[in-house]
């Protein structure tokens, strides 16, 4: 046999999983994993690439004594698959440079993640209410190291008037948000920020939606390190204070510095604020404030900022101010 390949016997086979009724499915025995599915569409290979484990979680009909490696045997909350991923990451060789996969599906999570999971991706698939994606309801402070964890096309919104999701330097640096929904409000409750980070060190925030009028800065970025922390092509819209804004003085080293850019902002005040500690760049971001221009409105340090257009209590302007020359 050669040295790369699976032994056949540690193939199964199972009609009809869950999202895939009238299909043949092929999995891993060892995992559960599915490494290949074949219907009347075709072919449809889902071995995880990187050789991880892939965990399932059903907010509303899963149990948490299964095992959590099908959706016929999920898990039901987030806090257990990421606890069993995490362990997994690190109980050998064969994990440490390896992927896991989290896939949850259901309406709203009633969870507060205290703990997340290394070099993990929570997937959200399925729908909730009129979104195509799961909702956590809670406010997640994680104080584990859970380096490399990442969220995809998740919805957040608060369980108290609390921040959504506060991160520190025990959270290990490297946890991003792709392609998610923080929601402001849930009944009488309002999130004073969406994310509040604290050297955070590579913390990535890519293409989300902050929806609502969250009381505070809706992205609170205090001191210490930010290296590579990325802001990235993100809408913010209705919030009731500020922006994106430095709160602490930030540092980074060996030119890691922070960015934040390509991103619709509408907030009531300051749309961003760079802290003038010379860490942070911003370019090419577009809002809106209802202050007039100037430090209520936005603070973008001079050779730290361009092409960002900022439209303050009815007034256009580029800042920092560029002169474009001669229109016509």
């Amino acid at each position: 046999m050669e040295e790369n390949k699976m032994p056949v016997t540690n193939i199964g086979s199972r009609w009809n999983r869950s999202g895939y009724e009238g299909a043949l499915d092929f999995y891993r025995k060892d995992t559960g994993a599915s490494v290949m599915t074949v219907s009347e569409g075709g072919i449809v290979a889902d071995v995880n690439p990187s050789g991880g484990k892939d965990y399932y979680v059903c907010g509303n009909s899963g149990d948490d004594t299964n095992d959590g490696l099908s959706w016929a045997t999920a898990y039901q909350t987030l806090a257990t698959a990421l606890a069993a991923s995490h362990a997994n990451i690190a109980a050998g060789s064969t994990g440490w440079a390896a992927r896991n996969r989290i896939f949850c599906k259901g309406d709203d999570f009633v969870e507060d993640l205290v703990a997340l999971a290394q070099k993990t991706d929570i997937i959200g698939v399925g729908s909730s209410d009129n979104y195509p994606m799961p909702c956590i309801r809670g406010n997640h402070a994680p104080v584990n190291n859970a380096m490399g964890c990442r969220f995809f096309n998740v919805r957040f919104r608060p369980a108290a008037s609390d921040d959504l999701v506060t991160l520190d330097s025990t959270s290990g640096g490297s946890i991003e948000f792709h392609g998610c929904i923080f929601d402001a409000h849930y009944e009488a409750f309002t999130a004073p920020s969406a994310i509040d980070m604290t050297a955070a060190q590579y913390v990535k925030i890519m293409g989300c939606d902050f929806l609502g009028a969250f009381s505070g800065d809706v992205i609170d970025i205090g001191a210490g390190s930010i290296n590579g922390l990325r802001i990235i092509g993100n809408n913010i819209l209705g919030g009731a204070d500020n922006g994106i804004v430095a709160t602490g003085t930030m540092t980074c080293v060996q030119g890691r510095n922070g960015l934040v850019a390509d991103n619709y902002i509408q907030v009531a005040d300051k749309i961003i604020d760079d802290g003038a500690d010379g860490v942070l760049y911003s370019f090419n971001n577009v809002g809106v404030s209802g202050e007039a221009a100037g430090a209520n409105a936005y603070v973008v340090t001079a050779g730290y900022g361009a092409n960002n257009i900022f439209t303050c209590n009815g007034v256009t302007a580029s800042v920092p101010s560029c002169n474009y020359g001669a229109q016509t």
